[in-house]
């Protein structure tokens, strides 16, 4: 993102480049085709947490968190492998591209390590050494 300031109005302007503001759209319709028309119930709790699209959009990383046990994580992982054909399809109908980037995704452990963290602190305080 750039700032620059708009001297005929007096304020600061955000812009995005277009890479930012695809990797926006993106995530908004992978969101929706994950969780409203993949039916497969192996898929469990799957929220997108981020995403990365190379500069020359030929891949798209996809970062998720999914709820469960280590099993049902990996099963709704290789779910999403396996089913990653239907996702670009659908992806291609719903976003005009010239082509759609290969789909890369990559399980997200940033929120297990928080909860970790939350659960030490949290009993550092039950005994008194926070």
């Amino acid at each position: 993102m750039k700032f620059f300031k708009n001297k005929r109005l007096n304020r600061k302007v955000i812009t995005m480049d277009r890479t930012r503001k695809l990797e926006i759209d993106l995530k908004r319709e992978l969101g929706f085709i994950i969780n409203n028309l993949i039916k497969d119930p192996r898929l469990g709790f799957v929220t997108i947490t981020g995403l990365n699209l190379s500069p020359d959009f030929q891949y798209l990383d996809i970062y998720i968190s999914i709820m469960g046990s280590p099993d049902e994580i990996q099963e709704s992982l290789n779910t999403l492998k396996r089913g990653s054909g239907f996702i670009k399809k659908k992806l291609g109908q719903r976003i005009k591209l010239r082509t759609i980037p290969a789909l890369r995704f990559q399980y997200d452990q940033s929120i297990d390590r928080g909860m970790k963290i939350t659960e030490i602190l949290e009993t550092l305080k039950k005994n008194n050494q926070l």
